[in-house]
This record gives C-alpha cells, sequence and structure tokens, in this order.
C-alpha cells in the first residue's frame, strides 16, 4: 500500500540515522519502535567532511561543512549548512526549509553578500563538485514530507535480513529520481544501504554505510561514515561525521532567510 506523508522513510542528518515518521497503524509497532530508537526527538548539530575523488576530478575535492537541523512539531524540519572549507566559499551557507507544496533553498554567499534563492529546475544539481546533490541532502534530512512512500518485501543485504521501504518523489516537481529504495538492518535497524534510480529504473546512485563507524552517542546509535557512489560518473564522495550533538536548543531564527547573511558567529 502506498501511502503519502504518514509513512515516509528518513536519512537523518547526514546520517545521523534513519527514522521513520508513521502512524502506528500503517507499519508493524516493532520496527516502527526499532527505528525511531535511532533517531534524534528533535535537532541536531554535526560537523561534517564530504572528500569526492574518481575519474572525473583532478585531485581530492574537500568540503568542511557544519549543519543544524531542527525538526519541527508541524512535522516539517529545516536544516543549515555552513562552509568553512575550501577557502573560496567559506562563509558560505545553504538553507533548506520543507514546505507542504515545494520546498525552498537558499544559499548565501559572502563574496556577492546577498541571499538566492535555489529554483525547483537546479534541486538535483550537485552541490559544489560532489556525488550529493541538493535533492540528495533534502531527503537524508527529513525534507520529503509529499514524497509517496511503501515498505517493500524484505531483502538479504551483505548477508544479512534488512526492512526495505521505497520513495517515489512527488510527480510534478523536478527530481532526478523515480524511486529512492532504503535498506535497514533487521536486527539494529541502523541504515545499510540506499539506492537511487533514475527515470526508467536506471540505479544512478548508491549510499552505503560503514559498519564499522556506528559509535553510541546520548545512548543513540550513530554511523559515522558513509560512502556515496555516482554510477554514471564513476565518482564517490565519503561523508564522515567529526562530531555530533542531538537534542540541543536551536533557534528558529537560525533558519530565517532574511537573516541568513546575518549568522557569524554560530560557528
Amino acid at each position: 500500500m502506498k501511502l503519502r506523508a504518514t509513512i515516509r522513510v528518513v536519512t537523518l542528518a547526514l546520517l545521523v540515522t534513519h527514522a521513520i515518521n508513521v502512524l502506528a497503524s500503517d507499519i508493524d509497532p516493532k520496527i516502527e519502535q526499532c527505528i525511531r530508537k535511532n533517531a534524534p526527538k528533535a535537532t541536531a548539530v554535526e560537523k561534517i567532511k564530504l572528500t569526492s575523488e574518481g575519474s572525473m576530478y583532478e585531485e581530492k575535492q574537500v568540503l568542511s561543512v557544519k549543519v543544524y537541523w531542527k525538526h519541527s512539531s508541524s512535522g516539517t524540519s529545516n536544516m543549515l549548512a555552513l562552509f568553512d572549507e575550501p577557502y573560496d566559499i567559506s562563509g558560505t551557507r545553504l538553507l533548506f526549509l520543507e514546505k507542504e507544496i515545494e520546498n525552498e533553498i537558499y544559499l548565501y554567499m559572502p563574496a556577492l553578500f546577498k541571499v538566492r534563492r535555489i529554483t525547483s529546475d537546479r534541486i538535483s544539481s550537485s552541490m559544489y563538485g560532489m556525488d550529493f546533490s541538493y535533492e540528495d541532502f533534502q531527503f537524508m534530512y527529513n525534507m520529503m514530507a509529499t514524497a509517496i512512500t511503501e515498505q517493500r518485501p524484505d531483502a538479504v543485504v551483505n548477508g544479512k535480513p534488512m526492512y526495505v521501504f521505497a520513495i517515489a518523489p512527488t510527480e510534478g516537481k523536478k527530481s532526478l529520481y523515480e524511486t529512492i529504495y532504503s535498506y535497514f538492518d533487521k536486527e539494529s535497524c541502523i541504515v545499510q544501504k540506499v539506492e537511487f534510480y533514475e527515470q526508467g529504473n536506471k540505479l544512478r546512485k548508491v549510499l552505503v554505510t560503514e559498519p564499522a563507524s556506528i559509535k553510541i552517542v546520548n545512548g543513540i546509535q550513530v554511523p559515522h561514515k558513509f560512502q556515496m557512489s555516482d554510477i554514471k560518473k564513476a565518482s564517490k564522495t565519503e561523508l564522515t561525521i567529526i562530531s555530533v550533538s542531538m537534542d540541543i536548543p536551536i533557534n528558529d531564527s537560525l533558519f530565517d532567510p532574511v537573516q541568513l547573511k546575518e549568522h557569524r558567529d554560530i560557528f
């Protein structure tokens, strides 16, 4: 059965965790409880590093980012990403606001001293040459409330049984993807793999969790390393969580587009 909004797979906080927002009648309560135990309740702050390499790069590309994520009582989420490396984009800020009809993305670049909105026809674009697009970030930070999601038959990955969920981005949105599949380990309920399929059911990207990187943070199992591979470009980006804090106070003003260029002291 397909459901809209009531069941949605979420890759949270670059992977602080995957969580699932559901109604008890839509999914086995035991599965829901198992997945929810690995998710922060309301906020997450992370320092992450992204390293890309492959045939399309002359040398490794490195980004350093601090991410602020907050889930509201209305069921939507907001996310602010602040870049401090490399030098030429230091101080750049990306703001993602989840909306019922169409999410909003705002970009502030210090060199221009201006806030610009990123239009929907650019959501599948690469973020600064990484294998993560703007759309990928929205998926990972629980910002696809209007997507159509369904639970699929269980599968086996690397010899381990998995729960499987599929997301179909809402029709009419300019998504690169036709379907996104997430695989959760049945024992730990931690996401192990995410597959991103383009139109025509063509596998485009694969996100894999490094099991050895899982650490306990505030009683929650948190993977600290992931790899996103772009099949078409023959490239890959490693995402490493340097530090993470969960369920700490975050002021809502941080997610105000009007104040985006004023936040100078939040690093």
